[in-house]
């Protein structure tokens, strides 16, 4: 494996940088870090002694094989300028901010590029990495990057102009799924005398199972639907509220939350090309 240098170690980044080196697919002396917070670095060499700590973000690119870009989106640019004279052909950056484009970088930088959308869910090496490369990437390089996301998720290769719905369907599920049964856990307090945080046990130990099911028996949607909500029964009758209230929802979720997408991806543009 190549040295992998991070630019940033904060929610992401130091989800990603924690997954890598308890998944033993990289050694902490195989990673490079710098963020400007201090206290971060401080902690991050106390909990592994062997991980390098660079002073500022050229010395991550002149010391990495593959540089991983985990700043803000609307801060990728500044540090694309700020590390493009050490951003030499053989280097290979990897960029995990959301709406940052490829031809966004590739303006900056022509060389080997992966765009990757990771998910909280890694932290529990679970989940979906959404990944694309440019088209200088070959083979050998693609399998670095693909097979370092896969010792914390499953790697899923699609078209960059799917990347905003996938998002949605990946990177932002956790706290939309959140959000959907914070609603369901309240409907269940209203229409009983159980406490919140009895209702909250009942869905999320509902929720993880209902998952092992899907996963260990390969089962879908519409499989699950047909075994619990049996004709005439009970479940059939919430089914039958959430096919006619759901669809609408979901189509006004994702209305919002790709208006969102383009709207920064739109400042971005703008700013890549100043």
């Amino acid at each position: 494996m190549r040295r992998v240098g991070f630019i940033g170690y904060g929610s992401m980044g130091s989800m990603l940088v924690d997954g890598l080196i308890s998944s033993n697919h990289i050694r902490p002396d195989q990673l490079i870090v710098f963020t400007p917070s201090p206290q971060k670095l401080t902690n991050l060499k106390e909990r592994y002694p062997d991980i390098g700590v660079a002073v500022n973000n050229m010395e991550i690119v002149e010391k990495s094989d593959v540089v991983v870009i985990c700043v803000k989106p609307l801060s990728v640019k500044a540090v694309l300028e700020e590390v493009k004279e050490a951003l030499t052909e053989d280097k290979h950056l990897v960029s995990i901010a959301a709406c940052v484009t490829i031809d966004n970088l590739e303006s900056v930088f022509k060389g080997k590029i992966t765009k990757v959308i990771p998910s909280l869910t890694s932290e529990v090496k679970q989940g979906i990495s959404l990944m694309c490369h440019n088209r200088i990437v070959g083979q050998d390089d693609a399998k670095i990057v693909e097979t370092l996301f896969e010792a914390i998720s499953t790697v899923k290769l699609i078209k960059e102009e799917n990347f905003a719905a996938g998002a949605d369907l990946t990177s932002c599920a956790p706290g939309l799924f959140a959000a959907i049964f914070r609603e369901f856990v309240e409907a269940g307090v209203r229409h009983s005398t159980l406490t919140r945080a009895e209702c909250e046990q009942m869905v999320v130990a509902t929720l993880y199972g209902t998952a092992e099911i899907f996963c260990q028996q390969n089962m879908g949607f519409e499989q699950m639907v047909e075994r619990v909500a049996t004709k005439g029964g009970i479940t059939e009758e919430g089914v039958k509220v959430l096919k006619a209230k759901l669809p609408g929802v979901f189509n006004d979720v994702f209305h919002h939350t790709l208006a969102k997408h383009e709207q920064i991806q739109g400042l971005l543009h703008r700013e890549f090309r100043e």
